[in-house]
């Protein structure tokens, strides 16, 4: 795949997966709007975050260690070889969700008073029932992430990318036509979507020659190298999935609809990482992997730097923007119904402090990723480790003082110390990646977001306005124009690739 095909894909997977964030905020609006933040919606998050949030994170690790053999059985032996064996490892992974889903259900009360110490006997219980329903989840979670992979190694990125539109759909179908809502029903609504992720990528798994086939074969040199690679991985990879667990157990201490106000500002926050980071990183990750399996060392780092640089471009600004507008953008997506000003104040608290890990998270993501291209499982698990242990102790001190914005921002100094672990550990083994030149691109971007912050201020007490849209979008459009002429002037090489092939790709040309 060439650099404008790798462009092209990564801007319409860029754009899919923005659309699918977009109706995701369509639904987070409208259980603000009937729940609000308050102990029942506590609940829910709990319910749902308790198998998601687990099991997500061994997605993720089957996700980053099935990707690399996939591309490698695809280049040296042949596609339906990697048919077979993509056949073997989702019969595999289904039988054993199976057994965690019948351990879960014996163990339901254990898990949920181990995960929410501090819930009350009631939402205790309430919490035990949900989460018996969406234990289903497990088995969902591990199937679609094999089907995704399977895509993305034969470089089919849209069905990917829009798979949140079917998640999200009967739970949004449910709020809109059903009068008297319930958290019940929204714990079905989220089953139901789940399921719906997976159905929709069959036609697209059958377009590319996939066939499900009954075959497991336990004695797979293959498989027992996976699952050897998946313990390390689960820590290194999931990290800041094992994170947000942390962050809702301990927020299960704090006032009223703490959970829910941590809930509702990672939605925003996983919105900006995953319509920019997740949108690179799968289109950049097998790519990586299959330049590294054709023995192009070069394409592959080319591919690291300049996936890095392009994340903090974008991302950089963005948690600049977010942390300035933090209490104008909580307000203007969720203040209605049952959302009052007291939830927004809460959330934006909580929205100040994750949006500080954005580019930091960016870069934790890339560079994990392009570890575990090259196998080093071993650096990815005891950084991410070590960022785990630094969150837990940050979360637990900093939440007695400044409550969920101490849980944040404690998330957030985890992401800088994995980034930064992993980005030494990365020189160490590359060599030849130009820390220096890294950084150096990275500060003009950190001065051109400061100048557009500063800048944004001086104008904003100059208009005094104080409806929040028109804040938002006022802000938006000249927080660009500013950050785009300060970086045009500090001579940001990504800045004006990325200008040329858009306008390349405007004018209909070629490059």
């Amino acid at each position: 795949m060439n650099r404008n095909k790798v462009f092209k894909a990564t801007i319409i997977v860029m754009a899919m997966t923005i659309l699918s964030r977009i109706i995701g905020f369509g639904r987070d609006i409208l259980a603000a709007y009937h729940f609000g933040a308050n102990s029942s919606y506590d609940v829910y998050v709990a319910s749902v975050a308790i198998p998601e949030s687990v099991f997500m994170i061994i997605g993720l690790a089957i996700s980053t260690t099935f990707i690399p053999m996939l591309s490698e059985i695809k280049y040296s032996k042949s596609k339906e070889e990697m048919f077979r064996f993509s056949n073997n490892v989702i019969n595999i992974l289904s039988v054993l969700s199976i057994v965690i889903i019948i351990l879960g259900l014996i163990f339901t009360k254990e898990i949920v008073n181990l995960f929410v110490p501090n819930f009350s006997p009631e939402q205790l219980e309430l919490t035990i029932f949900l989460t018996r329903i969406t234990l289903i989840n497990v088995i969902f979670l591990c199937v679609n992430v094999c089907f995704l992979s399977i895509l993305q190694v034969c470089e089919d990125f849209i069905i990917p990318s829009i798979l949140g539109l079917f998640f999200n759909l009967p739970i949004i179908l449910y709020l809109i036509l059903f009068k008297d809502v319930s958290i019940l029903g929204l714990t079905v609504a989220n089953v139901l979507g789940n399921f719906f992720r997976i159905i929709i990528q069959i036609p697209s798994l059958y377009k590319q020659g996939f066939r499900f086939k009954l075959y497991i074969n336990f004695k797979d040199e293959k498989i027992k190298n996976m699952m050897i690679l998946l313990g390390p991985v689960v820590i290194g990879a999931g990290a800041n999935s094992i994170n947000m667990l942390v962050d809702k157990s301990v927020a299960s201490g704090l006032t009223s609809g703490s959970m829910a106000a941590l809930e509702y500002s990672q939605k925003i926050v996983q919105f900006a990482n995953t319509a920019i980071t997740t949108s690179i990183v799968s289109v950049v990750y097998p790519l990586m992997a299959n330049k590294l399996n054709a023995g192009d060392r070069q394409g592959f780092l080319k591919y690291l730097t300049k996936s890095i640089t392009t994340i903090c471009l974008v991302l950089i600004p963005l948690a600049f923007g977010i942390v300035f507008l933090s209490k104008d953008i909580v307000s203007f997506i969720y203040e209605r119904g049952k959302f009052d000003e007291t939830a927004v104040m809460l959330t934006s608290m909580a929205l100040f402090g994750y949006a500080i890990q954005l580019p930091f998270a960016g870069i934790r993501d890339i560079l994990n990723s392009s570890l575990f291209s090259m196998k080093k499982t071993k650096v990815t698990t005891i950084n991410g480790i070590i960022g785990v242990v630094v969150n837990i102790v940050l979360s637990i001190i900093l939440s007695k003082y400044i409550g969920v914005l101490g849980i944040a921002v404690a998330t957030s100094v985890s992401s800088l110390v994995i980034a930064l672990l992993l980005l030494n550990s990365t020189r160490k083994i590359v060599g030849k990646l130009d820390v220096a030149e890294l950084m150096i691109k990275i500060s003009k971007i950190m001065i051109s977001s400061c100048i557009m912050v500063i800048s944004l201020y001086y104008i904003n007490m100059f208009l005094d306005i104080h409806n929040s849209f028109l804040i938002l979008v006022i802000d938006g459009v000249i927080g660009i124009i500013i950050y785009f002429v300060i970086c045009k002037l500090l001579n940001i090489e990504e800045l004006d690739e990325a200008t040329q092939l858009l306008a390349v790709k405007f004018k209909g040309g070629k490059k």
